[in-house]
């Protein structure tokens, strides 16, 4: 089975909420659980790296509540995403996890293990790329004002990407094709079911998805959005778990220094920075980001 063929599971965490999932890979060894980033969907998450992933372990991809094939309120805020995957988790019995989180899914990731209950999660492993930690001392915001233009466009195209995850250069753009064709392999002949788009692709849903993703992105921003339970840098160096923090050399969208920040405050953190690459690179390095993360969660 691969991610291009596995079938959808669904899971009723609440009344209002359904949570769309996949698992499968190797039979046996910790799950690893993979959280997609700003407007993706597991749909749209990258084959290559994913395949290469459940070589080894078990995998579990998610839809995060109201987008994607998932159902209910889309949340507003990181750590409601956080409790929702918290309670998902639980409902499954899965016990102990190691977590890989992209962008958006890397501050979820980080809130998942922060706020976890010990006596029904253990995080074993935590993986957080292309991210940042919520607001502190250090951390930047991006100096592209067009960010928020190429990331909330009406129709998401390849050509957002380009800008948004890749290098600028023939190399890039090479990569960002490559990766394009490889997250539109999962279709309905090969999955044998509805494949879900982007969120808010078309503004069909009134961008409704893609205002409450901003709002959670905004909210990690501040230092309001930062405190207690709703924020990780002031728990960053109380966090016990080995944690490894990747990016590109240059995030356009997230400033790679932020990575570097976050490896400084965390108690027990390593730091990989790939060259020629930006937010996307381990999707135009997946072959050898898998490789690392492998050896992460082997060690």
């Amino acid at each position: 089975m691969t991610h291009q063929t596995a079938k959808t599971s669904f899971l009723s965490i609440s009344q209002d909420k359904t949570i769309a999932y996949r698992r499968f890979g190797a039979p046996n060894g910790t799950p690893l659980l993979i959280l997609t980033h700003f407007r993706g969907v597991m749909d749209k998450f990258d084959p290559l790296l994913i395949n290469l992933l459940s070589r080894s372990r078990p995998v579990i991809l998610i839809d995060y509540t109201g987008v994607g094939l998932s159902t209910g309120p889309v949340a507003t805020s990181i750590a409601q995403s956080a409790d929702d995957i918290l309670l998902f988790l639980s409902l499954l019995d899965i016990s102990s996890a190691d977590v890989l989180g992209f962008s958006l899914g890397g501050m979820v990731a980080q809130l998942i293990t922060l706020n976890a209950d010990p006596a029904k999660l253990q995080v074993r492993k935590l993986i957080v790329t292309g991210s940042t930690p919520s607001f502190g001392p250090g951390v930047q915001t991006t100096p592209n004002e067009d960010v928020g233009v190429y990331a909330g466009v009406k129709d998401v195209t390849v050509d957002a990407f380009k800008t948004l995850f890749f290098w600028k250069d023939e190399e890039g753009n090479e990569a960002a094709e490559a990766w394009w064709a490889r997250v539109n392999e999962r279709t309905e002949g090969t999955a044998g079911e509805r494949v879900a788009s982007w969120v808010s692709q078309g503004f069909e849903d009134g961008a409704v998805g893609l205002q409450a993703q901003i709002a959670q992105a905004s909210g990690w921003g501040t230092e309001e959005g930062s405190r207690g339970r709703e924020g990780s840098w002031a728990r960053l160096k109380g966090l016990g778990v080995p944690v490894l923090v990747a990016n590109g050399a240059d995030d356009y969208m997230i400033p790679t220094v932020n990575s570097f920040v976050m490896q400084q405050e965390l108690g027990n953190g390593q730091l990989v920075v790939y060259p020629k690459s930006g937010h996307g690179f381990l999707f135009q390095y997946a072959e050898l980001f898998a490789k690392h993360v492998e050896l992460f969660l082997g060690a």
